[in-house]
């Protein structure tokens, strides 16, 4: 499909470009040849001038030009340059100039034209087989014609020069055309490469949905039927089913929400609340939170959390962001601990959630937050993963104007960092007034409880 179409536009430029091309070069071709032609008849004219001015007072002679072939053959007409003509008027008749010459040359019928005009006029003939221009201007004295200057030249080389440049532009404009249309073919190509890929995401999208979403469907519509094999047993008896439908019917709705999300999030319409967040009251709710689940799985859950770290933007999503990074490090983590670390860094402040776990080979860094990926599906399906968290992390990172970074290694644990533009930057003093802060308050409670 892509190629037809990637055919179709490249087929379109050419052709469009030919039309200019063709316009353009016609366009230059016709002023070319009309300023050519124009400059020839200048040039004419201006010698019949000169040489009207140049002829002396009284009656002229009886014919003057070119001298008639004497012996050998005469240079083709296109060689003689420009031929000159002076013919005499008696009682108003032109003279007829004697044999010998050009056949043609000099024309009676044109400059009678003229002489009757009162005013020079080009005429274009045919002599000898090539076209002549043929410019005759009547000498006027005292308001008597004496006479009718005539001057000639063969159109060969004005002509060989429009051939030529005709010749030129036809062949300049098809290898333009065939440059123009590889070049509008590689741009097809281009243009269409991302559009076939939002297509690819596309439909890997809905089928990767389709399969997260059949999945707990079927094992809710297997526990609904086991439901219905014995209705005369009571509801107690089937706990474990219930509780797995349950389980399922939350695993679907927290996909069908984060599916809706980055729906919106395409188009553009996932509005965020921006105001002032505390990113450290954030990491310790999520912290604690956490605590039990960390616990059941024999984990420490370590946190280093300067105070007073804000950011401006919404409070949920970054709640969300911090869930998915600390959800993900203690389901995938079987022995050791997880940690939470918030501080400032500059104009950054820093969330990073590393854990002790398996570890993240470097070939699937550059794929792991799209949406679906999996490292190893088998095991994200057994822990209840649907391959969108981190999708989601990286669009709520990005739509706070921020960065998320991931440092890991197979055996050596993960490390997810996420960096956030502060609301207001704090000098060294303040943050290290800001870690003294629990400390000072811990002591005070101490001297509390020895003075009660």
């Amino acid at each position: 499909m892509f190629t037809r179409a990637r055919l179709h536009l490249t087929l379109l430029y050419a052709a469009l470009l030919g039309v200019t091309v063709l316009l353009v070069a016609g366009a230059i071709g016709v002023l070319a040849v009309r300023e050519a032609r124009n400059t020839d008849d200048r040039e004419l004219q201006i010698r019949a001038a000169s040489m009207a001015a140049g002829l002396p007072q009284g009656p002229p002679p009886d014919f003057s030009g070119p001298p008639p072939g004497i012996g050998g053959p005469r240079p083709h007409l296109e060689e003689q340059g420009l031929l000159e003509y002076l013919l005499p008027v008696r009682n108003g008749h032109l003279l007829a100039p004697p044999s010998g010459g050009l056949s043609g040359l000099p024309n009676l019928p044109a400059a009678e034209h003229a002489m009757a005009a009162g005013h020079g006029e080009y005429q274009t003939l045919s002599v000898s087989g090539n076209q002549v221009r043929i410019y005759s201007l009547p000498v006027i004295r005292q308001g008597r014609t004496d006479a009718v200057m005539q001057v000639a030249r063969s159109r060969y080389f004005v002509n060989a020069a429009v051939t030529d440049l005709a010749l030129i532009a036809l062949v300049a404009g098809a290898l333009g055309i065939v440059l123009s249309g590889a070049a509008g073919y590689w741009l097809a190509g281009r243009t269409l490469r991302p559009i076939a890929r939002a297509l690819e995401r596309q439909r890997n999208f809905a089928s990767d949905a389709s399969h997260e979403l059949r999945t707990p469907l079927t094992v809710m519509l297997t526990n609904a039927e086991l439901l219905t094999l014995h209705p005369e047993r009571r509801l107690a008896e089937y706990q474990d089913v219930v509780t797995d439908i349950v389980a399922e019917t939350q695993r679907l709705s927290r996909l069908v929400s984060d599916l809706l999300t980055l729906a919106r999030a395409d188009q553009g319409m996932a509005a965020l609340n921006q105001a002032p967040v505390d990113l450290s009251g954030i990491a310790v709710t999520v912290a604690r939170q956490f605590n039990a689940m960390a616990a059941d799985k024999g984990l420490a859950l370590d946190t280093e959390i300067e105070s007073e770290v804000t950011v401006t933007g919404d409070t949920d999503r970054l709640q969300q962001l911090a869930v998915i990074l600390v959800d993900n490090a203690i389901r995938y983590t079987t022995a050791g601990s997880v940690s939470i670390h918030v501080s400032q860094r500059g104009g950054d402040a820093v969330l990073a959630v590393a854990d002790t776990g398996p570890g993240i080979a470097a070939e699937h860094h550059s794929r792991l937050f799209e949406r679906f990926y999996r490292t190893d599906a088998a095991r994200s399906a057994e822990s209840g993963g649907s391959g969108l968290g981190l999708a989601l992390a990286k669009w709520i990172v990005e739509s706070h104007h921020g960065r998320i970074e991931l440092a890991s290694a197979l055996g050596r644990g993960s490390t997810f960092m996420v960096h956030l533009p502060v609301t207001r930057v704090r000098s060294d003093d303040d943050r290290r007034a800001s870690r003294s802060e629990p400390a000072e308050r811990d002591e005070a409670r101490e001297a509390a409880a020895r003075g009660r």
